[in-house]
């Protein structure tokens, strides 16, 4: 009797006991009562495992498609944008050497303009 409440009285074995027990129980009485025979009832658990299969199948297609799809966009947009930083560069610093330019004429001829 001491080792029966040593044994459940520990935490969590009590009920990982009851549960596997209940578990077997359940089981066993399903295969009791069932309304088809084992066949008939593997042939369905086949049928659900491609059917679950199929699905999986299509999701993951359909998945990848859209990661494909939002890759491709964001590749755009990447290219996009850095051609519009290149362009944006190059106009500063034409508008940069251009301002320098008027700014080494200015001093070079010695007349300096009103503000």
């Amino acid at each position: 009797m001491q080792d029966f409440d040593t044994r459940y009285n520990q935490p969590g074995g009590g009920f990982v006991s009851g549960l596997l027990f209940g578990a077997a129980v359940g089981a066993a009485i399903g295969l009791l009562f069932a309304p088809r025979t084992g066949s008939d009832t593997r042939r369905q658990i086949a049928e659900s495992g491609k059917n679950l299969r199929e699905g999986a199948v299509r999701t993951y297609e359909q998945a990848r498609e859209g990661a494909n799809s939002a890759v491709s966009k964001a590749r755009g947009a990447y290219d996009r944008g850095r051609e519009a930083f290149e362009r944006t560069r190059k106009d500063v610093g034409n508008t940069i050497s251009d301002a320098a330019d008027q700014a080494s004429d200015v001093l070079s001829s010695g007349v300096y303009p009103r503000a």
